[in-house]
């Protein structure tokens, strides 16, 4: 029985991968398609989408048929738990991607907008963090987890500045409003990207500590 419960969480683990694996491609083809001004990868992106949604369904009813078959032990139970809080983190942060693409296809619209530096740093940030802390999952690395937290203060950083320069950008140039909106919304999604990355990185923390540190930032430095 216990081995086949394994199997099973293997299997569940491996669609986790794939469904990461979407995602982060996702979010590098939304970016792409701001940054290289290229209509088609933003519209492939909204398009694949559905496939992300199809691999959180898949994980979802798996995770619920384990529970219900094998009453997995605390441990196993835990992990089953925290792979279908993923999926739903890994899916949000898919719409967060689509989001970029149509904003991409407006903003594409308008002539470059320009300096915003720090905006295209966010993008490869959120990627990385993304994939460390599917990576701190996937190796049961509290470390690499801790360290998807601090980053997510370097995303949070980047925004501020990004928000301040396109915003001063606005009031010198009513004509780039339009844009520079679409501009500071991305900048949030890509925000919220790395602020769903660290959820997956504070329930790898408890899921090898036994420690639930979210909205305890002094304990999560430590």
């Amino acid at each position: 029985m216990k081995r086949h419960l394994d199997d099973e969480l293997r299997k569940m683990k491996e669609k986790l991968f794939k469904m990461g694996t979407l995602v982060e491609l996702a979010i590098k083809d939304a970016s792409l398609a701001l940054f290289e001004r290229h209509a088609e990868k933003a519209q492939a992106v909204i398009r694949n989408d559905q496939e992300i949604n199809i691999c959180e369904i898949e994980i979802d009813e798996l995770g619920h048929e384990l529970i219900a078959l094998y009453q997995p032990a605390a441990v196993d139970l835990r992990l089953i738990t925290m792979v279908l809080k993923m999926t739903s983190d890994l899916e949000r942060m898919g719409d967060q991607a689509v989001n970029i693409a149509q904003q991409a296809l407006v903003i594409n619209e308008y002539p470059p907008i320009k300096p915003y530096k720090e905006l295209p740093q966010m993008a490869p940030k959120a990627q990385e963090m993304v994939q460390g802390s599917l990576d701190a999952f996937m190796h049961r690395d509290v470390e690499k987890a801790k360290q998807i937290l601090e980053m997510d203060d370097v995303l949070d950083r980047f925004y501020d500045t990004v928000y301040e320069d396109v915003q001063k950008i606005m009031e010198q140039a009513p004509s780039t409003v339009r844009p520079g909106v679409g501009l500071i919304m991305v900048a949030h999604n890509l925000e919220r990207i790395g602020d769903l990355a660290t959820n997956i990185a504070e329930d790898v923390i408890y899921l090898n500590k036994g420690i639930d540190i979210r909205h305890h930032i002094r304990e999560r430095r430590e």
